[in-house]
């Protein structure tokens, strides 16, 4: 039996080519030579060319029909671990004290993690170690990996987990230091739940605080501008009524006198120029006198006005613009991860095919051989494999130029301290304690082979991966 040290060692080793990826890319940002529109443009090469060949080249090989059966499994532990961190999310912006404009922020945040690049690194790099059989299990350990990234795919655009997103940003979300504010517990969604039908309390409404430091900030933003010929007219218009009011009304040299003030004094405003209070009514431009609609002479002359609206309803362009609405999550699947996926499978369960990529006489498959003696298409294998080669590293080197961009709020009291450390430890602690269960759990069940030591560990592995950056 192996000591603990050399468990240790054997664990540690194969993750310094990580962690020094990753700090390459940190000095490489710091250092200005990796700015954001170059992680900009790595991060769609590694999402949409190199990571989809590295699936292609390990999918193809490592599934056949005795192992194809762990996409199941795997599809229901992705999704759970997804819950579990949505309902943890959803629970601590109950009871900790969240931004106003983070609420729908800090589910997501908690249920979506990592399950792209990173993984991919340190499964690939723990499966060349004992126990492990590396001519097997690197392969197998990439195609598991993908299971999870399609199911991230599904939750994150499909089910609607990044457009929710927008919710902490609709009208009357409080913005920027209003987000501040530290909210009492029934001022929360459950909370205010509890109080009204379970307590049976009625609180009153939060004070709203008056827009008017917006509004000095804008007078005196505006001084000097636009704003100031917009308020001189009114007020000359006003010292001219008060002086007119004055004079007999009788007299109609004061009338026409009264008249051409007025429209002197009228000048028009500047589009998307603001008036303030002050401004008089009467600067404004006439309304013009509602048009008459046009009469119906008889009974038939309103059945075809109704029957033209029902027409126009079932107009052809918008029945396409409603079938469009309805599959648009649908085209959210369409993804190079997922296409890529799409194609390696048939691919890699139907052998007639299958050895057109890859030798699979051993198993009892056709064996076809090109000129040189290998499959007909395995140069496609080897030019995936070649270009994804680089989404490993390239991956861990974006990760480090991340963590060189990250910056600090001042005072760090202004930060959900609170909320933050109980995501980092659901996500680190107690998911990871769960999944490692519910996978002994699996296994016992018969659910998953005991012999399958690469799904196990992905599965057991991705339960405890951080927040996904987008």
């Amino acid at each position: 039996m192996a000591s603990a040290a050399f468990l240790i060692y054997s664990g540690i080793m194969p993750l310094i080519k990580t962690f020094i990826s990753i700090i390459c890319g940190y000095i490489l940002a710091r250092m200005g030579l990796f700015p954001p529109a170059a992680a900009q443009g790595a991060s769609q090469v590694t999402m949409n060319v190199s990571l989809p060949a590295l699936i292609f080249a390990n999918i193809v090989p490592a599934f056949t029909p005795s192992n194809v059966g762990a996409i199941g499994p795997l599809f229901l532990i992705a999704f759970f671990y997804q819950a579990f961190g949505f309902l943890a999310g959803f629970i601590i912006r109950e009871f900790c004290y969240v931004p106003r404009n983070f609420w729908q922020g800090i589910i997501v945040l908690t249920g979506m993690s990592n399950w792209g690049n990173l993984p991919n690194a340190v499964v690939i790099s723990v499966t060349q170690q004992a126990p492990f059989d590396p001519s097997v299990d690197e392969a197998l350990g990439v195609s598991y990996v993908s299971i999870f990234i399609v199911c991230y795919h599904i939750t994150f655009w499909m089910l609607g987990a990044a457009h929710s997103l927008s919710w902490d940003y609709r009208p009357g979300v409080p913005q920027g230091e209003a987000t501040e504010r530290r909210l009492q517990w029934h001022e929360k969604p459950i909370g205010a739940l509890v109080a009204r039908y379970i307590l049976h309390r009625e609180y009153p409404p939060s004070p709203v605080e008056a827009p008017e430091k917006d509004e000095e900030a804008w007078v005196e933003k505006e001084k000097g501008k636009d704003v100031v010929g917009s308020v001189e007219p009114s007020v000359t218009e006003l010292d001219v009524q008060v002086l007119n009011a004055d004079l007999p009304e009788t007299d109609p040299d004061v009338q026409l006198a009264r008249r051409t003030s007025r429209l002197s004094t009228a000048t028009p405003s500047a589009p998307n120029t603001r008036l303030p209070p002050s401004a008089s009514t009467s600067a404004l431009p006439p309304v013009p006198p509602p048009t008459r609609a046009p009469s119906i002479r008889s009974a038939a002359d309103a059945q075809s006005l109704a029957q033209g609206s029902d027409t126009d309803t079932l107009h052809p362009a918008s029945f396409k613009h409603r079938v469009i609405r309805v599959f648009r999550p649908l085209a959210a699947l369409i993804t190079p991860v997922t296409i890529t996926l799409a194609i390696s499978l048939p691919i890699a369960l139907v052998q007639p095919l299958k050895a057109l990529f890859v030798d699979v006489s051993d198993i009892g498959g056709p064996s076809w051989k090109g000129p040189d003696g290998r499959p007909p298409l395995a140069f496609l294998i080897d030019t995936a494999q070649f270009m994804g080669n680089i989404a490993v590293p390239l991956a861990l080197v974006l990760l480090g130029a991340s963590f060189a961009r990250l910056q600090t709020p001042r005072p760090l009291s202004r930060l959900p301290l609170m909320a933050m450390f109980l995501t980092t430890i659901t996500k680190m602690a107690i998911l990871p304690i769960v999944g490692v269960f519910l996978v002994q759990a699996m296994t016992n069940a018969g659910l998953i082979d005991k012999s399958a030591k690469a799904e196990r560990f992905v599965a057991m592995f991705l339960s405890g991966t951080p927040t996904a950056v987008k």
